[in-house]
């Protein structure tokens, strides 16, 4: 039996611990900003299903961010900003 991350929760967790000093307010927009620029349909839309079954190996702030993310839901003129702080 294998206990492999699954690639959204390990990128997920990428994020956190990159944003995660910023706070954890400006860090949760900026993990769903980066998500929702960079992340394909598919890999929000299983960062979605994991968050709304509560899956007890999310990071807290990565929960957070993604509690406002709908797929498709995104503003084209962000996408050509940089994410981050």
């Amino acid at each position: 039996m294998s206990h492999e991350v699954p690639p959204v929760v390990r990128l997920g967790h990428d994020l956190v611990r990159n944003f995660e000093p910023l706070g954890p307010e400006k860090a949760a927009y900026e993990i769903a900003t980066h998500i929702r620029k960079f992340w394909e349909a598919r890999m929000r839309a299983d960062l979605a299903a994991r968050v709304r079954s509560g899956d007890p190996t999310l990071h807290p702030l990565l929960v957070r961010a993604a509690q406002d993310l709908v797929d498709d839901d995104y503003d084209r003129a962000e996408v050509s900003e940089s994410s981050g702080g």
